[in-house]
């Protein structure tokens, strides 16, 4: 995933990354200090998932979007 965001991202360091997790904040937060300082992001936030988007993350996911 961490490649998979360099790969179709483009100018990062101005954008903002947004990490959504179902029941799992320490994946959400290695996944958000990988990404800032792979690609410098201006900022992050991560947030618990709701509604549909727990069962497209399913228990222990993470949804990345930037």
């Amino acid at each position: 995933m961490i490649d998979y965001v360099g790969e179709v991202g483009v100018n990062l360091t101005g954008k903002v990354v947004v990490i959504a997790h179902c029941n799992c904040q320490e994946r959400a937060k290695c996944v958000e200090r990988k990404l800032m300082e792979r690609y410098s992001f201006k900022a992050s936030l991560i947030i618990d998932t709701k509604g549909i988007s727990s069962m497209y993350a399913n228990d222990g996911g993470v949804i990345v979007a930037f």
